[in-house]
């Protein structure tokens, strides 16, 4: 080899930053993998399954708006600050990196309470300045609240009136803690750092930004590499930004199962200190190597430090997910109270494969209220207009294996929704069960009669003639409806004629619709009984 690396000194010994290492070895073969480890939703946001459309028309062969321009709007229309306050970054961690450089000349001193996030320690000695833990004579102060990764709302020392650049980190804020922002309108040597990638849940488009000082906010983008946000990754944070309403319904059931989780944990004697986060920190009582490797056989990763041998950090996913954490740490949580016909009638199912993952929620009892994302726009159309007539409010996202073909999603949807009314129903009993009804639509007329025996059964006769419409094969709408059958255990007739095979499907969904809200509706004179000679559905 000729010539001698020209690596800085200071800079010889820096590690990578990394999440969980070694776990890949600990997961048996075939193990399905959750990662908790990252403090991202399990989950991508609801809108994200119908994105590609927009995503095929970002000019790929060009360079993004090294100005941000319209990103920088959306983010100051969801936080109330003028645009030039607003400094668009590949992710927070950019951010820091940006107000290292900007901060420190070497030997610089930045200050950090411990523990601390590790991207402070490495954006420092990227910079070359020293991360001390004494604030006296320090040129940068790092902050982060709510903390990682303790989870706690965060000091008021934290946020006393210092010398020199601060920088709050609060890519956690949507979950908990202070909003700090205002401190950068009362400080001029003030700057807040926040982040899409977790109440957002796009983690994987690397889209942050920091909020500043004018003045700061100038010299910022003046260092900021003019193009380190793809523009892929810019359409997907401004969709983000359009749907904030799901992004506070992904909070709001993340704080619920975070405040649930911790008390289960407490009760079993667990040391939880209160998160303001997206995370839980757990201190087990006992060296972490035992638990972790149950986690890791049931394909659960977690994230463990060096410097707390006794302790856990867990991601706060979805409830299913957060039950088989519970249950490998040896908690059993209390089953769902069973319901009847009396009571609110709600089945909730999450459904993954290798091919689809999907969640889907129906209320038998709503007002025809839906939410669907799958993909496949006729699909969702008439998930809408089955919801819409039969009065069942559906809330349902699929992301499925679009790009093999749209098989995979359409029967993964009808088998959870399937599912999710069967469980809606409980027991059954004081149903009217049975629903025969007719729609038409123009020149399309469909009959559709229902049975909600218990046995899944479907005889579908609609003249199709056409290979598709809109996005969804005309061979796979029989399918659909047998598979729904099977996981609903119901049996459903369908037959009609048109000469539209837009209409004949759309009259179909809609004449089942009917079924199903005269099938599903309460019968006072059973009194509570199962509809049904036998004494059993």
């Amino acid at each position: 080899m000729i010539g001698k690396p020209a690596i800085r000194p200071d800079l010889e010994s820096i590690t990578r930053y990394r999440w969980q290492e070694g776990w890949e070895s600990m997961v048996p073969d075939g193990q399905p993998i959750l990662r908790l480890d990252q403090n991202t939703p399990p989950d991508p946001p609801d809108w994200y399954a119908g994105a590609a459309a927009r995503l095929a028309a970002v000019p790929v062969q060009r360079y993004p708006d090294s100005r941000y321009t319209a990103l920088r709007e959306a983010i100051a229309a969801y936080i109330g600050f003028p645009a030039d306050q607003i400094v668009a970054t590949a992710g927070a961690d950019e951010a820091l990196v940006l107000c290292a450089l900007l901060a420190l000349s070497p030997g610089d001193r930045a200050y950090v309470r411990e523990p601390y996030y590790a991207m402070f320690g490495n954006a420092t000695r990227l910079a070359g300045g020293v991360l001390v833990h004494e604030p006296e004579g320090a040129r940068l102060h790092w902050v982060c609240a709510p903390h990682n990764p303790t989870g706690e709302a965060g000091r008021p020392e934290d946020t006393e009136p210092r010398d020199g650049l601060v920088v709050i980190d609060q890519a956690y804020v949507e979950f908990g803690g202070e909003d700090l922002s205002s401190l950068v309108c009362e400080r001029e040597n003030t700057v807040v750092a926040r982040t899409l990638s977790k109440a957002f849940a796009i983690g994987g488009a690397r889209v942050g930004y920091l909020i500043a000082p004018p003045a700061i906010a100038e010299k910022l983008d003046a260092i900021r590499p003019p193009g380190s946000i793809s523009s892929h990754s810019v359409a997907l944070a401004e969709m983000a930004l359009a749907e904030t309403d799901g992004m506070r319904e992904l909070v709001a059931a993340t704080i619920a199962e975070r405040v649930r989780m911790s008390a289960l944990l407490r009760d079993a004697g667990m040391d939880v200190p209160e998160s303001h986060t997206n995370f839980l920190s757990i201190d087990l009582g006992e060296p972490n190597d035992e638990a972790v490797r149950r986690l890791l056989h049931q394909g659960i990763v977690v994230r463990t430090f060096d410097e707390a041998p006794n302790a856990i950090r867990v991601t706060v996913a979805t409830r299913p997910d957060n039950d088989r954490v519970l249950a490998a740490l040896g908690i059993q949580p209390p089953e769902p109270a069973a319901h009847s016909v009396a009571d609110g009638r709600v089945g909730s199912v999450d459904r993954r494969t290798k091919e689809t993952h999907i969640t889907c929620r129906v209320s038998i009892d709503g007002s025809g209220a839906a939410r669907v994302t799958t993909g496949i726009g006729f699909l969702d159309h008439m998930l809408n207009a089955l919801a819409f007539h039969s009065l069942f409010d559906l809330d349902l996202t699929c992301t499925g294996d679009l790009w093999v073909d749209e098989h995979h999603t359409v029967e993964d949807v009808a088998l959870a929704l399937g599912q999710a009314i069967d469980q809606a129903l409980g027991d059954r009993a004081g149903i009217a069960r049975f629903g025969d009804t007719r729609a038409p639509l123009d020149e399309a007329l469909c009959h559709a009669t229902v049975d909600l025996g218990g046995r899944g059964y479907a005889m579908i006769r609609l003249p199709l003639r056409g290979g598709r419409i809109g996005g969804l094969p005309s061979s796979l709408i029989s399918h659909f409806f047998d598979s729904l059958s099977r996981t609903g255990r119901m049996a459903i007739h369908l037959e009609g004629h048109g000469g539209d095979d837009h209409h004949i499907v759309e009259a179909a969904f809609k004449a089942l619709a009917l079924a199903l809200r005269a099938a599903t509706a309460r019968d006072d004179r059973r009194s509570g009984t199962l509809p049904s000679t036998k004494g059993a559905l």
